[in-house]
């Protein structure tokens, strides 16, 4: 496990990164970055600190300590370790106002590391054949090994999406030639989290309509390789800003970004798939149910927060035993145990993948962070409604220091049983994290990450048993005394045939055993299918 000094330093390396048009010649330094860097340098010494080492660390099978971040979960138990270890990174970092930490990130390899050979096996070449195999696990060994960030970047550039064939006129990033050394690529990804303070990118796709094999590319790149360009939004991180003032700015900005890949070289070392559309069709959205269960306890511990802010706020302005605020607070509350529910069905109800992981049931991870972005709009409301004008009357740290005026504001703005001070820090908090350009983007992240709500259900209908001829029609055909379903099922293929995706039965194996099925997998009946991953 590396330190946060040893971090910062692999931070200077040469990349060419730009925040808001300017180039960033050192990201631990600039005032825009060197917040979140800062931050993340924190995080890595988290792990070395040792009242949390059987939180935060694991020792791996050759006997090294190794951060959580890399703990490949095999049994229902070892879930709930990685739970508890997202939940004290989440908590830590002010309630999960950062959404992508290296533990958000790194899992998105999961998957790949899982079940390896279909990546190389269905990669197709356009200039001779090569040999993928065991990339995977190189790349699994040096980032584990050396402990790197690394970002996820699958997303690509906004198209026509009015034509299929608008996909392949896009200046996304593609493969321009093959050669004996590895692939040269051109052009964008579209974005990444906390992309300028990562060591390698993994970029790869989500499928859409019209996809050209040349831009079906999945590769690790250190950010520093020549040719690379981060083009980060522009940082709304405030250093200079009084804490008590900007709690949340003051501490870094993780900034989204773009990348632009100019005539790049990527060794065949570090190529793990090419050329084959219809892989990514099935395949990466299962590597991110792993983001997503992370995204899932971050959500679950941002819902504590609302609850107690809200239970806080209240009880300072006397309001906690109105009958009306009451049933409110009541609603804040079954929201965050509506999102903890979910989460502790997820794990309760997992399966073991053909690599021998346990794998929370992505139903349950679906749906319950459909269930958070649905209400969570609902539930920020009802929290500005209780700060009344509040919200909008804050006295800055420098007025309530003032020798004349601030003990007149401190008595004006008191509650029962709080300071103003304390009263007003509540306001603060609430104010910056909903109500500010840095808490909207916050916001915002939370309902465009990976998936937003509609496409979260449709992913799910899409790559499950839920067919008309499957399994939880069953009780309705009995019901009604429909007997053979043959003709109902062929009716269904022919359906799923003429669609851009198929239904489940005609997805691959190897994407279908990352899918939990009728519904739901008793644990007990997986276990004579688990074997032990390579990795």
């Amino acid at each position: 496990m590396r330190t946060g000094k040893e971090y910062l330093e692999s931070l200077r390396d040469g990349r060419q990164v730009y925040v808001g048009g300017e180039l960033i010649e050192d990201v631990t330094t600039h005032p825009k970055t060197k917040g979140y860097a800062q931050a993340i340098a924190e995080y890595y010494d988290l792990h070395l600190k040792p009242e949390n080492q059987d939180l935060l660390t694991f020792v791996d099978e050759n006997g090294k300590r190794e951060s959580m971040h890399w703990f490949l979960p095999r049994s229902k138990e070892d879930v709930v370790k990685r739970r508890n270890y997202a939940d004290f990174i989440f908590r830590h970092f002010q309630g999960g106002i950062f959404t992508r930490p290296p533990a958000g990130m790194n899992v998105v390899m999961f998957t790949q590391v899982d079940d390896q050979e279909p990546w190389a096996e269905n990669s197709r070449f356009k200039n001779g054949h090569r040999d993928l195999s065991g990339n995977i696990q190189r790349h699994w060994e040096e980032v584990t090994s050396k402990d790197l960030a690394v970002s996820p970047m699958f997303v690509d550039v906004q198209y026509d999406r009015g034509r299929d064939d608008a996909m392949a006129e896009t200046p996304m990033l593609s493969i321009i030639e093959e050669n004996d050394e590895g692939i040269v690529v051109r052009g964008w990804k579209a974005i990444g989290t906390s992309i300028p303070f990562v060591n390698n990118l993994l970029i790869g796709n989500l499928w859409r309509p019209g996809q050209t094999a040349e831009q079906t590319v999945y590769a690790m790149v250190p950010l520093a390789t020549p040719g690379v360009s981060v083009v980060a939004r522009e940082s709304r991180a405030q250093p200079d800003a009084d804490p008590y003032d900007r709690p949340l700015a003051t501490l870094g900005d993780e900034l989204d970004g773009m990348v632009y890949f100019d005539n790049v070289l990527i060794p065949w070392a570090q190529v793990q798939h090419v050329g084959n559309p219809d892989h990514a069709k099935w395949y990466p959205q299962r590597q991110f149910d792993w983001v997503h269960l992370e995204t899932q306890i971050r959500q679950t511990v941002h819902a504590e927060l609302m609850v107690g802010l809200g239970l806080l706020i209240t009880q300072s302005l006397g309001t906690s035993k109105n009958p009306v605020v009451q049933s409110q607070l009541a609603e804040l509350i079954r929201f965050r145990e509506t999102c903890r529910a979910f989460m502790i069905a997820a794990e309760e109800t997992g399966f073991h993948t053909p690599g021998g992981l346990y794998k929370p049931n992505n139903i349950f991870i679906d749906f319950g962070r459909a269930h958070y972005l649905e209400h969570q709009h609902e539930m920020v409301n009802m929290l500005i409604e209780f700060c009344g004008r509040g919200i909008v009357i804050q006295p800055t740290a420098r007025e309530l220091d003032h020798p004349y005026i601030g003990p007149k504001l401190q008595e004006a703005l008191r509650g029962s049983e709080i300071s103003a001070r304390d009263r007003i820090k509540i306001f603060r908090q609430i104010s910056e994290r909903f109500l500010t350009e840095f808490g909207t983007r916050h916001e915002m992240f939370e309902k465009f990450n990976g998936t937003p709500p509609y496409l979260i259900n449709i992913l799910t209908m899409q790559r499950t048993e839920y067919q008309v001829d499957g399994p939880l029609t069953q009780l309705a055909r009995d019901v009604l005394g429909f007997g053979d379903t043959a003709e109902l099922g062929k009716r269904a293929e022919e359906a799923d045939k003429a669609s851009h995706y198929a239904s489940v039965k005609f997805q691959p194996e190897y994407a279908r055993s990352q899918d939990v099925h009728d519904g739901y997998i008793d644990d007990a009946e997986q276990s004579d299918t688990a074997v032990t991953t390579p990795a």
